[in-house]
């Protein structure tokens, strides 16, 4: 019996034990599971924040955030290239701009990227911005259709003067010795400090144009004195803006310009003097078919200014149904302080509006003549620089450009009687 009392007992204690066992076991187990959830928890805590967290690097999510606007810049600057590549009837586009998704990120490497004499028109895309930069095309650079996104986004400057760069004619922002240059909605500026009245080697051209039928459409020219050097060659201006002060359009061109805005920065005197010019032009000799034709255009500003001077002692300028200002001085004209040449140049006006128009040939300069139509209609249409064949029209709308106080002026693609171009 004692005997059978301690073999149970020796069994009843090793069961106990056993169920002790277990009980740790189970509770380690429970622990170990709930352990391994809290981990898991967690870790998905830190997995699955979003972007915007404070775990996430701001920089990090600034970089993503450029990224992403670059990549919609470029996919916007694509589908205008491609729409103007459309457009132009382009199979060879090259493409400039500052974002780093064009071909350059300068205007004139683009430029020396055109093959040279191409049968096939060349089209650059400039994307809107600010290009600091001296651009010539090269005279062997020919067909070149230069395009930008608004006379008011894509500007090319610089600032030399005729004293810094060794010449007026060097100082060129812009210079255009090719044939056959368009150019749509671009501005150039030359912004060097304007010159003192008389003084030497302050002139600081913005454009030069010296290659034959060239044509530009609601572009910009900003400068001072000599503002637009169209030197030589057959060209057409279409609702351009021309700014400057003393001689600002001067050459010896055939030239158009139709529906453009003419702004004088010229400072104005107290008594009235006239302190700048619109016009100079060079022609040398009657044997030269050469001259200037404004025609529905608008000439506005500040100070008093002659509409031309006789630069040349054959110089030929029209002003035919453009609206005048009070700007334009009542003498209209000036023979260069040579008499001589009164006999010789050809200053005309034609159905002529506003305050500076011509009341009658005594308050103009003897030797200026007022036009009837049929003397008026050579200077009129394109044929007056030939230009029925390579005088395209143009192929876009018309776009919004500036005046001298910053107010906005929109110059339309047509022109009516006297009021193209006016504000």
């Amino acid at each position: 019996m004692r005997r059978l009392l301690r073999r149970t007992a020796r069994s009843t204690g090793r069961a106990g034990a056993n169920k002790a066992a277990l009980v740790l076991w189970a509770a380690s187990a429970i622990c170990s599971a709930l352990l391994a959830v809290l981990l898991a928890s967690r870790s998905s805590f830190y997995l699955q924040q979003p972007a915007s967290s404070p775990y996430t690097s701001p920089g990090a999510e600034a970089e993503e955030g450029r990224h992403h606007h670059r990549r919609r810049a470029c996919d916007d600057q694509a589908r205008w290239v491609a729409k103007m590549a459309s457009l132009h009837n382009a199979t060879l586009v090259l493409t400039v701009d500052r974002k780093g998704c064009a071909n350059f990120t300068s205007l004139q490497k683009a430029v020396d990227a055109v093959s040279d004499y191409a049968a096939a028109r060349t089209l650059i895309a400039v994307d809107a911005g600010v290009y600091a930069e001296k651009v010539v095309v090269w005279s062997n650079k020919t067909g070149v259709t230069l395009q930008g996104r608004g006379n008011l986004n894509t500007t090319v400057v610089w600032n030399d003067t005729a004293n810094s760069s060794g010449g007026t004619f060097s100082s060129a922002t812009v210079a255009v010795l090719a044939a056959n240059f368009v150019a749509y909605n671009v501005s150039v500026q030359n912004t060097a400090a304007p010159a003192d009245p008389g003084g030497a080697g302050g002139q600081a051209v913005a454009l030069r144009v010296a290659g034959d039928q060239a044509a530009f459409y609601w572009c910009g020219f900003y400068s001072s004195q000599d503002t637009l050097l169209d030197e030589q060659g057959r060209h057409l201006f279409r609702g351009c803006y021309v700014e400057g002060s003393i001689d600002f359009i001067f050459g010896n061109a055939r030239s158009l310009y139709l529906g453009c805005t003419i702004s004088s920065v010229a400072n104005a005197a107290a008594d009235g003097t006239v302190t700048g010019s619109v016009t100079a032009h060079g022609r040398a000799s009657p044997a030269e078919r050469t001259g200037f034709a404004f025609v529905g255009c608008t000439v506005v500003g500040t100070g008093q200014v002659w509409l031309g001077r006789a630069w040349g002692p054959y110089a030929t300028v029209v002003f035919a149904r453009t609206y005048l200002s009070a700007v334009v001085a009542p003498g209209g004209w000036n023979d260069w302080n040579d008499p001589a040449r009164q006999q010789s140049v050809f200053f005309g006006e034609y159905d002529c509006t506003g305050p500076g128009a011509s009341g009658g040939t005594a308050q103009r300069a003897a030797y200026a003549r007022q036009l009837d139509q049929r003397q008026a209609a050579p200077f009129m249409d394109v044929s007056y620089i030939d230009g029925n064949q390579w005088a395209v029209p143009p192929l876009l709308p018309p776009m919004q450009m500036q005046g001298a106080a910053g107010e906005d002026i929109i110059i339309s693609a047509e022109f009516s009687h006297g009021q193209a171009g006016s504000m």
